[in-house]
């Protein structure tokens, strides 16, 4: 048997994708490597606008633990912070094995799913692409048309279809995260998310995500630091993220290594191509991650969604090329393209210079409409280009008023 589709990953990316195949009644089979529920080490924070962008999701959260966030504190390296606090929720906090599983459920008995399959080796022929996958410790064959790769940062459907080549320490950082009950570790304030700019001028950043039973923290590394600065001792790092939070009295109990995690991130934004001959790729495995939040979850489903909307098209012209395909890269191009360049951008100008994020967030906790901007932009609320034009409107008027006050005031000053 040929499948139309074979969608490798159950992620967010790869639920989302099968989901919509699925749902347009496309042949698809859904590989992934763990049984659900499985533990997958994230962050588990979501933009708000993934409800609005997928409205099924209001309903089926109701089926786990949840935690709507609308404060967020972020923090220079120079001790500049600006406490925001929304009047409409900013940030969904989930845990990552429920939210998974969740929507891995609203798959099944739409396509058909094999678990606790690792694929090996994808071979690309004229009539079909064929999957090997080791499943309890025997070689299984899948034949698909198309390849839906949503496996992940180290994808293996990215590299066998050349979308992926080389070495990734210039293009990844490392998460290194905990996720323990409030039991052990607590927060003084569960309703709110906090954000540190490289803490100690060591770190990309550094995060407390507050969730409905647990707390959620972490730091973050580029890849080529880790490797060359860190590698053996990422949890030393990491606890003395803890004992200064706990230091500052921002957090009780103790750090937990049995839930300690780390895992790579792509930072650099989408690949340089994300579609090829009979394969897609979606989520981690095409890059599809803010460089400058790190979020990926959304991203994740968006290019899912993306890129089944294109496998569905091609299953129905019959045409499985590179020109079919590209249709995929065109579409996801225009909803999320631009905000995901802008990031890299914005990544590699702001965390370079640790003065430039001490001016941007001192500037943001003196100027409200600036700090609503910036709240908004790191939380996934505004687009890249709704924050260009709102902070040409809003907050530069303001910034140039309260500078001609200082002017003015500076002027008036007795010699």
């Amino acid at each position: 048997m040929i499948f139309d589709v074979i969608v490798i990953g159950g992620g967010p990316a790869g639920a989302t994708a099968a989901k919509a195949l699925g749902e347009a009644g496309v042949s698809a089979l859904l590989l992934d490597k763990s049984a659900f529920p499985r533990d997958k080490p994230c962050g588990g924070g979501i933009s708000a606008r993934v409800v609005k962008r997928f409205p099924y999701l209001e309903s089926a959260l109701a089926g786990i633990p949840t935690k709507w966030l609308s404060k967020v504190y972020f923090e220079s390296p120079g001790g500049a912070a600006v406490d925001y606090e929304s009047s409409q929720p900013l940030y969904l906090m989930i845990r990552r094995c429920e939210f998974d599983h969740l929507l891995f459920s609203l798959v099944q008995g739409r396509v058909e799913c094999r678990t606790g399959a690792l694929v090996r080796k994808i071979a690309f022929q004229a009539d079909c692409a064929v999957v090997t996958a080791e499943i309890d410790g025997e070689q299984q064959e899948y034949r698909g048309r198309i390849i839906l790769g949503c496996d992940g940062a180290n994808s293996v459907v990215a590299r066998a279809a050349g979308l992926r080549t080389g070495g990734v320490q210039d293009e990844y950082a490392i998460d290194m995260m905990e996720e323990t009950p409030y039991q052990e570790l607590n927060i003084a304030d569960r309703d709110r998310m906090y954000i540190y700019y490289r803490i100690r001028g060591q770190y990309g950043y550094g995060y407390i995500f507050p969730k409905a039973n647990h707390l959620n923290l972490g730091v973050g590394f580029k890849l080529d630091y880790y490797l060359s600065e860190l590698r053996g001792r990422q949890y030393s790092y990491h606890r003395a993220f803890v004992d200064e939070q706990t230091s500052r009295r921002l957090l009780a109990g103790e750090s937990n290594r049995a839930n300690f995690r780390a895992f790579p991130l792509p930072i650099s934004g989408p690949l340089g191509r994300t579609y090829s001959d009979r394969a897609l790729v979606a989520g981690d495995a095409g890059g599809f991650v803010n460089a400058f939040t790190a979020e990926g979850i959304y991203y994740a489903m968006v290019s899912g969604d993306h890129a089944a909307r294109a496998a569905i098209q091609a299953v129905r012209s019959g045409q499985f090329d590179a020109t079919q395909l590209q249709a995929y890269e065109h579409s996801w191009k225009r909803e999320i393209g631009e905000e995901l360049v802008k990031s890299v951008d914005i990544q590699r100008r702001l965390l370079a210079d640790p003065s430039r994020v001490d001016r941007v967030v001192r500037a943001a906790s003196r100027n409200p409409a600036l700090a609503d901007l910036l709240a908004r932009y790191a939380t996934g609320a505004l687009s890249h280009r709704e924050f260009k034009r709102s902070l040409f409107l809003r907050a530069l008027p303001l910034y140039l008023r309260e500078k001609a006050s200082r002017l003015a005031t500076a002027r008036r000053a007795p010699a």
